[in-house]
């Protein structure tokens, strides 16, 4: 089969004829429909979670999946479309009787610590991770919702309605983040660099907008002046995103820091303490989250913004991704 296969740190992915994956047991194996491309991805390619999450080459990238059953298991019939829920767990710690597998010491991810997406076929460990999809939608539409929609929804839930919001970032997460807050009513400034992508989220309901020219700390603080928010969700997460925000919330407000581009951040205890500020991390969400946010779909509440590109151009799109030129997510269809 050919697969788009990441082979050394910092080289682009390579086109390759490789073995088709050979399933035993309760793995699936699923035809695969489309992928999406995520900033992952890239933080692999680039070796930038090489301490934290090391992937060994050579590795078949890809964690964003949908896909077809090849075969008839016991609650799918050959043919059917499916999701992957992306946290293979132990099944026995907490974290996983919990429903959150992610956190999982032991958790397996297709596309990191396995083969993915990027490719013909795919191995799934057990069909117990494969959520049902209407057989008549579009593939490059829906896979963003396997891990960009799954987290976005993660990040913006229990946020209650008369509630004053600020995204950082204007990636897929970010957008599908603001199509779900929106559809219950909720009031949300977003914050970006990108002109083009910020107007995108004028489009799909965005209150207000704010284009960082210099600094997020400079910028952000000048045009809110004396504003405060209740949530600001970071969809970046680095240095110059951090820095300060926290000054933003209004008392009892919540730091949701999503993006993983390695920022640090300093705080005044009194700060939390005085203000009763938390701050919490979010990592992709539970095979609950994803059942919810193709609902949402399924309901026309959201979009994905899919961007096709074909395996062959992967690169291509791995360049656009990082260049900006996306709005919305990269999909790849082998």
């Amino acid at each position: 089969m050919r697969a788009a296969v990441f082979t050394e740190i910092g080289r682009p992915l390579s086109i390759e004829d490789v073995k088709k994956p050979e399933v035993k047991g309760k793995e699936v194996l699923l035809k695969v429909l489309a992928t999406g491309l995520c900033h992952g991805d890239l933080h692999i390619i680039f070796g930038e979670w090489k301490d934290d999450i090391p992937v060994s080459p050579p590795r078949i990238l890809g964690h964003e999946i949908v896909g077809e059953i090849t075969e008839d298991t016991e609650h799918f019939k050959e043919g059917d479309k499916v999701l992957v829920y992306n946290a293979f767990g132990c099944g026995t710690c907490k974290y996983c009787k919990r429903g959150y597998p992610q956190f999982c010491e032991k958790v397996k991810i297709l596309g990191v610590q396995e083969d993915g997406g990027f490719a013909e076929y795919v191995k799934v460990p057990s069909e117990d991770n494969l959520i049902k999809i209407d057989n008549n939608e579009n593939p490059i539409k829906i896979a963003p919702l396997a891990d960009a929609g799954v987290t976005a929804y993660n990040s913006v839930k229990g946020i209650e309605e008369d509630s004053n919001v600020a995204l950082i970032g204007t990636g897929a997460v970010s957008l599908i983040a603001l199509q779900i807050l929106k559809s219950r009513g909720i009031k949300v400034t977003v914050v970006g660099r990108n002109q083009i992508k910020l107007n995108k989220a004028l489009e799909l309901g965005a209150d207000r907008i704010i284009q960082v020219k210099q600094s997020y700390s400079e910028d952000f603080s000048a045009r809110i002046g004396r504003e405060k928010f209740d949530y600001i969700i970071d969809y970046i997460g680095s240095d110059e995103t951090l820095r300060d925000i926290v000054w933003a919330l209004d008392r009892m407000g919540e730091l949701r820091i999503v993006g993983e581009f390695g920022g640090r951040m300093e705080i005044w205890e009194q700060l939390l303490v005085l203000r009763g500020l938390r701050i919490r991390g979010i990592l992709y969400g539970s095979k609950e989250d994803m059942i919810n946010v193709v609902k949402l779909y399924n309901e026309g509440k959201i979009k994905t913004l899919a961007v096709p590109y074909k395996l062959e151009e992967i690169n291509q799109a791995i360049d656009d991704l990082m260049s900006g030129r996306i709005i919305g997510r990269a999909v790849i269809i082998p």
